[in-house]
């Protein structure tokens, strides 16, 4: 290289960093690989839906949600997402508990939380409650 022209050794320079961004950049898709039949037996819950907000339903979709029981008698929930979008976004979302009554059941796990999901990428989320009185739960999504 020619270092004799400082405009060339420029527009050179400007280059490699256009096209280390670009490549540093483009390495974000996500490539998912699994069993073609699965070993696991998830326990799904039907779920009924509360949209309030189109474009935040046309931008991330629950897939499914499974439960199960851990520690003897606390509820898990996981609940798998998916971005509907091309292109990295940010999900806000939380999880609500209810006793058997329907009484909200105070839980310092319910906070919102954000996770980023790359275009078309699914990802799960979970918690688990921290009282056996917490037979039921709500999920919300927000931007």
């Amino acid at each position: 290289m020619n270092t004799s022209n400082p405009s060339r050794l420029r527009v050179t320079g400007s280059l490699f960093v256009a096209g280390l961004v670009l490549l540093l950049t483009g390495c974000t898709n996500v490539n998912t690989y699994e069993r073609a039949q699965s070993q696991a037996t998830p326990n799904y819950v039907a779920d009924k839906r509360v949209i309030t907000d189109n474009t935040l339903a046309g931008t991330f979709r629950v897939v499914s949600i499974n439960q199960a029981t851990v520690s003897g008698n606390l509820l898990k929930i996981q609940a798998t997402v998916e971005n509907l979008k091309s292109s990295l976004r940010t999900l806000n979302y939380k999880f609500e508990w209810v006793d058997a009554e329907g009484m909200a059941v105070d839980s310092p796990n319910e906070t919102w939380k954000a996770i980023q999901l790359q275009g078309r990428e699914t990802q799960t989320i979970s918690t688990v409650a921290i009282t056996p009185r917490a037979v039921d739960f709500r999920l919300k999504f927000r931007e």
